[in-house]
């Protein structure tokens, strides 16, 4: 028969083993729904400033789609802020190399790729020490408007 103090060692192993295991969980949801909301952080810059082009591509009476510089220029403003006049980022470290933009026949594409970082780590635990496993990918997003 088992007595008092032998179960209570038995529970201080059992919390041991267990304790781990839920908080890898708790986290690894948490990066999920942060990796989930930056993603649709992502696909909302580029569908803003594929709107933004798509008012502003085509210009006098000659329905032709013109991308100048200045347009992208504004473009890529709306794209990283959200407004020809913010200041803060909506994404941290979005990088405006990673942006591009293309017309063809009557569509508009915005094309976009953000490198997602964890934040707890950028490597997951390797048993053998060589370095583990990289936990950073590049999100892609692609959004296609009619110029109007």
């Amino acid at each position: 028969m088992q007595t008092l103090s032998t179960q209570r060692g038995l529970a201080a192993v059992e919390f041991t083993i267990v304790v781990p295991i839920m908080l890898f969980l708790m986290l690894a949801t948490g990066e999920f729904g942060r990796m989930l909301y930056q993603y649709n952080i992502l696909t909302q810059c580029a569908r803003d400033a594929a709107r933004y082009l798509s008012n502003h591509a085509r210009s006098g009476t000659t329905e032709l789609i013109y991308l100048t510089d200045s347009l992208k220029d504004d473009t890529d403003t709306i794209f990283v802020y959200g407004d020809l006049s913010a200041s803060t980022p909506r994404l941290p470290n979005l990088d405006l190399s990673t942006i591009s933009y293309s017309a063809s026949g009557d569509f508009i594409t915005v094309s976009a790729s953000y490198n997602w970082q964890p934040m707890f780590s950028s490597t997951l635990f390797s048993p053998t020490g060589n370095g583990g496993i990289d936990l950073s990918f590049a999100m892609q997003t692609n959004y296609t408007m009619r110029a109007l």
